[in-house]
């Protein structure tokens, strides 16, 4: 008999999932949302956004960390 591999069978199905969201890129959030509703988890807060320029370097002309 053989054993289980549990490592191949995540394998398996992470690449089975990619190749499902890859065809349709909505259909990750759709499952996403219906394990939310399913487990009654709620979803995360809204992140703090970076702004897009911070404000060193629009004084300096670029990133600190380029910087020498």
């Amino acid at each position: 008999m053989k054993s289980f591999d549990a490592v191949k069978t995540m394998r398996d199905i992470r690449a089975q999932l990619a190749e499902r969201y890859q065809e349709n890129t909505k259909r990750q959030l759709e499952d996403l949302r219906r394990i939310r509703e399913k487990y009654d988890i709620q979803p995360p807060p809204p992140s703090v956004k970076r702004p897009a320029v911070a404000e060193d370097e629009a004084k300096y002309g670029g990133p600190i960390l380029n910087r020498q």
